[in-house]
């Protein structure tokens, strides 16, 4: 550790004008400044995050960012210098850190509260914020319970500083210009109430712009294939893996059969088979010399129509036989090795997924285990109980919760009673309401889909009678696969929703699906909001509003929120516009608005009732209108592109519907007989068909689900535009 520079500076005089800011104190050990030392990720083991060297890494980082983003606020590149916790220095302080981890803590922070009992307290997440004389003089100490609790503690105090960070890269952060000298005095106590908060996502598509952004809005959940796994463990950002693959990954039927069967040739360098050979078995059917799963134990799979299933795809297909007990005892055997040196070996959460909406086993011992969620339970079980196995036998040395699905096919709560020692801790269900209507809030009781989906949720949370008692996961759907990135405002929504799901059925994880990673638009506000409800649910919306239009635009803030409440409105009945008018469009549906959500013309009903499709072009257009008005304004550059963006992303939603109307005006001509008005109509498709055509950016940086390869493609409704010419020339034969 080198205290000499500062020294020298001290004796010389010079020390008199760096020590009008404070200095900051973090364990930088052998490392020359925290910069260098909160980058050395890439050489920390990170198999035991609670390490030493993993603590100084990620407070180090935390340190770097304080110091980088006090002198933009300040405007001198000189201040805030960074020591050794261990140095000694004059003047005003700034402590990253525990009494634990930080020497100069250790010191002060009794005086302010900051003892290991009181940090113990708040979590490993949560921290302390304190500002106070000791000794004759300032002292701030930002330490967390745990290494990402200081982290969060600095993100939060530069915060309340006025820093934001609105979404992914520097042109979308806000830092204010103010003096510094003496530092504010800030009394924080801070826990997250959501312990799970993020993204679900299971592609390397994230970028450091990303990451960086979910960690300084405190966010702590994205995927175990991001290849930057250093990074996202200094960030405190959890690796999750798993999903719909795991059967075809564990026991695929075309898999290779990894034993030496008894009676097959060819297998005599593999394993001896610990399993008994089966009265079905196939032998090499397909004759590509190669055993199989299904050849080798055609029992293990779905009994389905009278015969052995092999029907399983990636995410799809019929679920292989959970009764067959060497069936379960495979798929847990692989799954386990996965988290021991394969595809998961860095994992801490695993999605424990059965098939998507796959068919379940009907033969007799099946059915006999109860409900698809009772036997999908049962999986779950034992999938844990190997884990546990596995962690006794000091094979996998760390923590592994699995997350299962309350969802589709397993949505119903079970039937009966879980093993005695099913664990509640590790297991944990993920309740998915995926056809839910963001028209209403998720318990408004006028709309009947959300209404069944309360229901169902009251049955695993909190009915009397339940039979699970465990802890709840919320996976919502701000961008569900079929909405194609759409720019879709859901401020509302969440105000109401994560409130609702945190104090009524006791809700403490939430993530959503497909989340974009770069070209946000008017998302950033979804997720910038979503951030910081998950945090704390009972935040004033109406100030983090008044925060995010006034800090994202500035003089535009009025107009802004305007443009994102008639956006809200526009596209609030986007479920109805795609899995319904879109395919239906698609499939040449004889009737394209079947139920009363969404119509064409205006109309009202008492419930189930949205936004019809000449109210959505009306919005549309008064969304387009504010645009235009505030685009026309002199702005600073940086709001300018901010609105810009918003005005792309935008722009994509807005032809999205006016092909939809287009499409539905040619079609009711053509029906009708009234070919020049269809011929119009068709135009315009057409027309709005090839704008749609060239836009590859809006409907891109999603999940492969989420993902189209241009805006015609994800309008589901392309094959439309040759169907209503031939109904044109139809009609004008007639």
């Amino acid at each position: 550790m080198r205290y000499w520079f500062w020294t020298l500076l001290f004796c010389l005089g010079v020390w008199s004008d760096i020590a009008l800011a404070a200095t900051i104190l973090v364990d930088q050990e052998a490392f020359s400044s925290a910069q260098q030392a909160g980058a050395n990720e890439a050489q920390v083991d990170w198999a035991d995050a609670h390490s030493k060297a993993a603590v100084q890494c990620t407070q180090a980082f935390a340190a770097a960012e304080l110091q980088h983003y006090l002198r933009n606020i300040c405007g001198d590149g000189n201040a805030f210098a960074d020591v050794d916790d261990a140095a000694e220095v004059q003047g005003e302080l700034l402590l990253i850190g525990g009494p634990n981890t930080n020497a100069a803590t250790a010191r002060y922070g009794e005086a302010l509260g900051v003892t290991p009992a009181a940090l113990a307290k708040v979590g490993a997440e949560g921290y302390l914020i304190r500002t106070g004389e000791v000794d004759g003089r300032r002292v701030t100490i930002i330490a967390g319970g745990g290494r990402v609790g200081t982290l969060y503690g600095v993100y939060d105090y530069l915060h309340r500083l006025g820093v934001r960070w609105y979404a992914p890269g520097e042109g979308n952060e806000e830092i204010p210009h103010r003096v510094l000298k003496p530092l504010p005095e800030i009394n924080a106590t801070e826990s997250p109430l959501f312990l799970t908060r993020g993204f679900h996502a299971w592609e390397d598509r994230g970028d450091e712009a990303f990451l960086l952004w979910m960690a300084r809005n405190r966010l702590n959940y994205w995927c175990v294939e991001q290849r930057q796994k250093a990074l996202l463990h200094k960030l405190g950002i959890m690796l999750a893996g798993g999903g719909h693959v795991l059967t075809e990954y564990y026991l695929g039927p075309h898999n290779p059969y990894p034993y030496n069967h008894t009676v097959f040739e060819g297998d005599e360098d593999k394993p001896v088979d610990p399993y008994a050979p089966s009265t079905d078995y196939q032998g090499d059917a397909n004759r590509d010399g190669v055993l199989s799963y299904f050849e080798a134990h055609p029992e293990w799979y779905a009994w389905i129509d009278g015969k052995r299933s092999d029907r399983i795809k990636e995410d799809f297909g019929d679920n292989f036989c959970t009764s067959n007990e060497d069936a379960m005892a495979e798929w847990c055997k692989n799954a386990v090795q996965d988290l021991v040196d394969g595809r998961y070996k860095d994992a801490s959460l695993m999605n424990a997924w059965a098939l998507d909406v796959g068919k379940w086993c009907t033969c007799e011992k099946c059915k006999a285990l109860g409900s698809s969620t009772d036997r999908n339970l049962l999986l779950v079980y034992h999938y844990d109980q190997a884990i546990k196995k596995a962690q006794a036998q000091g094979r996998i040395n760390r923590p592994i919760r699995l997350l299962f699905l309350a969802y589709a096919d397993v949505l119903e709560p079970p039937t009966r009673p879980l093993p005695d020692d099913f664990d509640y801790d590790t297991c944990i269900a993920t309740y998915f309401p995926i056809e839910r209507s963001y028209v209403y809030n998720f318990d408004d009781p006028r709309c009947s889909k959300n209404t069944e989906y309360k229901q169902h949720l009251q049955g695993w949370a909190v009915d009397q009678d339940r039979f699970y008692r465990g802890k709840l996961f919320i996976g919502e759907y701000y961008n569900v696969s079929g909405y194609k990135c759409l720019p879709i405002c859901f401020m509302h929504t969440m105000e109401n929703d994560i409130p609702y799901y945190y104090h009524k059925v006791g809700a403490r994880h939430f993530n959503y699906m497909h989340c974009t990673t770069k070209n946000w638009g008017n998302k950033a506000l979804t997720n910038w909001q979503m951030a910081r409800q998950l945090w704390t649910p009972d935040v004033n919306c109406e100030s983090l509003w008044q925060d995010y239009f006034s800090g994202r635009y500035g003089d535009a803030a009025s107009d802004m929120r305007r443009f994102y409440e008639t956006l809200e409105k526009m596209l609030c009945n986007v479920r109805e516009l795609k899995y319904v008018l879109g395919r239906g469009l698609r499939k040449k549906s004889e009737n394209l608005f079947p139920n009363t959500m969404l119509r064409y013309e205006k109309a009202t009903f008492e419930k189930d009732d949205g936004p019809d499709l000449v109210e959505i072009i009306d919005y549309a257009a008064q969304c387009r209108k504010i645009l235009q008005d505030v685009l026309a304004q002199e702005l600073p550059a940086r709001i300018r592109s901010r609105i810009e963006e918003d005005e792309r992303l935008f722009t994509y939603g807005e032809r999205t519907v006016q092909f939809y109307d287009a499409l539905c005006r040619g079609i009711f001509a053509a029906r009708d007989g009234e070919v020049e008005k269809g011929y119009a109509a068709y135009d315009e498709a057409c027309a709005l068909a090839r704008l749609l055509k060239k836009d590859t950016i809006s409907c891109a940086y999603a999940s492969n689900h989420a993902n189209a390869g241009n805006a015609l493609d994800a309008s589901y409704a392309k094959d439309a535009v040759p169907y209503l010419k031939h109904l044109l020339r139809k009609a004008k034969k007639k």
